[in-house]
C-alpha cells in the first residue's frame, strides 16, 4: 500500500509504503510523479518504509516501465526505514541511478529526511 504523506508538495512527494505493493498502488502515484516531471522537469521523492512485505509482478512491471522512461528526472530520493533491506535498496538504487541522490535515514530521523530532501 502506498499512501501519500501530507508533507507533500510540488516539489516533493512524500509516501508511507507499507504491506504488499499492488499494481493499483502504482497506478495511483506514477500519474502524480509524471506531474512534478511535467511541471519541474525533475522529482523528489520521501519513501518511509514501514512493514513491507513485497511487491506483485504486475507491480514489478510497472516501476521497471517508469524507471526505464524516467531514470534521468529523480532530483534526490529519501528512504526512511529501520533494516538492512532498505539500506541495501538505498545503496543500489545509487549504483543504478548516478545521477540522482539516494539517502537512507533511519525511521528516528525522518525529521532531518525531510529537511534534506527539502533542502536546495
Amino acid at each position: 500500500m502506498i499512501e501519500v504523506l501530507d508533507r507533500s508538495s510540488d516539489k516533493v512527494l512524500g509516501l508511507k509504503i507499507s504491506g504488499k505493493l499492488l499494481h493499483a498502488d502504482y497506478e495511483k502515484f506514477i500519474p502524480m510523479l509524471e506531474k512534478m516531471i511535467e511541471q519541474h522537469g525533475k522529482f523528489r521523492c520521501l519513501c518511509v518504509m514501514h512493514d513491507c512485505h513485497g511487491i506483485e509482478l504486475r507491480a514489478i512491471w510497472d516501476e521497471l516501465k517508469f524507471d526505464i522512461k524516467h531514470c534521468g528526472k529523480i532530483e534526490k530520493c529519501a528512504i526512511v526505514g529501520h533494516g538492512t533491506l532498505e539500506k541495501w535498496m538505498t545503496n543500489l538504487c545509487n549504483w543504478v541511478f548516478p545521477k540522482a541522490q539516494f539517502k537512507f535515514f533511519e525511521e528516528s530521523d525522518e525529521e532531518k529526511a525531510w529537511e534534506w530532501i527539502e533542502a536546495d
